[in-house]
């Protein structure tokens, strides 16, 4: 039995996934911090599942609002602006690649926002897919992935011209694995070479136990890249280090303190 609108029509209901109206949901753009002069951005996108047609898990970015603090923050001097989206749904579906579509209409949100200033798009797992997949948005200056989801087939033409980091715990074996990002990394290093990628020793997916140190190197390298601050010399020299061996470079514990 399915339910009904205030109009009396009832909702489409689709396998799998109960009753929902999806002709009329939206994603969500959440200001998380705004400056007067704002004159750069900082895109978090969260994670979420591979295949869902069912509303976001607000829960995925919990632990992600306190690095949006850290790059308030920090970022304060630069003029940041600091986003969260929330997706119209929990999954990237195959070919819809309905993450994707999101994280391009949140770019055009802060374009329409701010006008043309740069933008780091930081995605964790599902999300980073999606940040990876918009890299080639003319506003988006820099990419950072955050155990990030990237199939053996997701493409790199898109990070052409951008600069990229790359973290991921040693111990990653699920979909969104280590083997991975590593080997995404690899095929990227000929595109980009402004690429480092950081490995964080006995970590899982979810590096619950690294996050200040996960948190602290991704602000590092968002102010140095869409702000006026330089380049951590730990993230530069993970960008000059020759691959393969270069690409798993270890962030020390205790990073940034």
């Amino acid at each position: 039995m399915s339910r009904e609108r205030r109009d009396g029509a009832p909702y489409p209901r689709e396998p799998g996934i109960g009753t929902i109206d999806r002709m009329t949901r939206t994603a969500e753009l959440v200001a998380w911090h705004q400056t007067a002069d704002v004159r750069a951005a900082a895109l978090i996108l969260p994670g979420g599942a591979v295949n869902g047609h069912g509303r976001y898990w607000k829960f995925v970015d919990i632990g992600l609002r306190s690095l949006a603090r850290t790059l308030a923050e920090r970022g304060e001097p630069d003029g940041l602006a600091v986003y969260l989206l929330r997706y119209r749904y929990r999954g990237w579906n195959g070919s819809d690649a309905d993450t994707a579509v999101d994280a391009r209409w949140a770019l055009g949100e802060i374009h329409r926002r701010h006008g043309a200033v740069p933008v780091c798009a930081i995605g964790n797992s599902l999300g980073g897919r999606a940040a990876f997949r918009v890299a080639s948005e003319p506003t988006v200056a820099s990419v950072v992935g955050i155990a990030p989801w990237l199939p053996e087939d997701e493409p790199v033409t898109e990070l052409a011209g951008r600069r990229v980091l790359v973290m991921h715990g040693d111990r990653d074996r699920g979909d969104a694995s280590a083997a991975m990002s590593l080997a995404y990394a690899q095929r990227a290093r000929a595109v980009v070479p402004d690429l480092a990628r950081f490995e964080l020793a006995g970590e899982g997916h979810l590096m619950l136990r690294r996050s200040a140190d996960c948190w602290a190197l991704t602000t590092e390298f968002v102010v140095g890249t869409v702000g006026a601050q330089p380049l951590s010399p730990a993230i530069e020299a993970a960008m000059a280090a020759p691959a393969p061996d270069g690409l798993r470079t270890t962030l020390p514990i205790g990073y940034g303190r």
